[in-house]
């Protein structure tokens, strides 16, 4: 009994780091405005439920392994918290680049959540998705997913997931580019077509000074267009979700 309680209490302890470290960078656990306790108890949370995994594989019985364990987790809960990261920050990405063509990068906010400055609609992107992950159920992917990650891979890391490290990395931040692009391209063909059709007016017609309501009219068009792209945001967020959890740790 006593070897019992003390293989769950080491493997509760694995799973805590690893899920404190997980929520280190996967949004929106990771946002400063969530108290340092508050992300302590999700954790918590999370390593209870992955305490029956954690348990099926070989618990370390040394000093050197036990610390050998706790490295792997730190470095597995990071890992997967950043690849989640790259998956989701593809809205804001997206919200960057419209913000980069329509101009309203220009007066830049300070976002409440991050303390940083950032754009107007890439702020207003993260804070959509962020909403977006708790109304649809996202967030329960993410613990799925933190849960089968130690079925994946447990106190070590077998060596061929080392060797596949890079490529993983390189195929997320292109799915990251991609994602982003993705979503942004609507609204970019919007503001392109416009800045084309201005130009040629101011073309045909030089004596109309038509770049004075260029910058206004694309901010509208923007402004108009932001009504039916948000419309697609919640199915965006979903598949982000369901997409770095499955490429982790497969299935969805």
């Amino acid at each position: 009994m006593i070897q019992l309680q003390l293989g769950a209490g080491v493997a509760f302890f694995l799973a805590l780091l690893r899920g404190t470290a997980f929520l280190y960078f996967c949004p929106p656990f990771s946002n400063n405005m969530i108290p340092f306790l508050g992300k302590t108890g999700i954790a918590a949370g999370l390593a209870v439920a992955a305490v029956p995994t954690v348990s099926h594989d070989a618990l370390p019985t040394s000093v050197p392994a036990l610390v050998g364990a706790l490295v792997v987790q730190i470095a597995v809960g990071a890992l997967i918290g950043f690849v989640v990261q790259l998956f989701v920050g593809a809205v804001q990405g997206a919200g960057s680049i419209i913000d980069q063509f329509s101009g309203l990068n220009l007066p830049p906010a300070i976002d409440p959540l991050s303390l940083d400055q950032s754009p107007l609609l890439a702020q207003m992107y993260e804070w959509i998705a962020t909403v977006l992950i708790f109304v649809s159920g996202a967030f329960l992917l993410l613990a799925q997913g933190f849960v089968r990650s130690f079925a994946v891979i447990g106190t070590t890391v077998p060596e061929h997931d080392i060797q596949q490290l890079p490529t993983l990395l390189s195929s997320d931040l292109v799915s990251f580019f991609a994602a982003s692009a993705e979503i942004a391209a609507p609204l970019v063909a919007v503001v392109f077509v416009a800045q084309i059709l201005l130009g040629l007016l101011a073309k045909s017609a030089p004596q109309a000074n038509v770049f004075v309501l260029g910058f206004p009219l694309q901010i509208l068009l923007v402004l108009g267009g932001l009504g039916l792209a948000i419309v697609a945001l919640p199915s965006d967020v979903t598949n982000l979700v369901s997409r770095g959890v499955s490429q982790l740790f497969g299935g969805s």
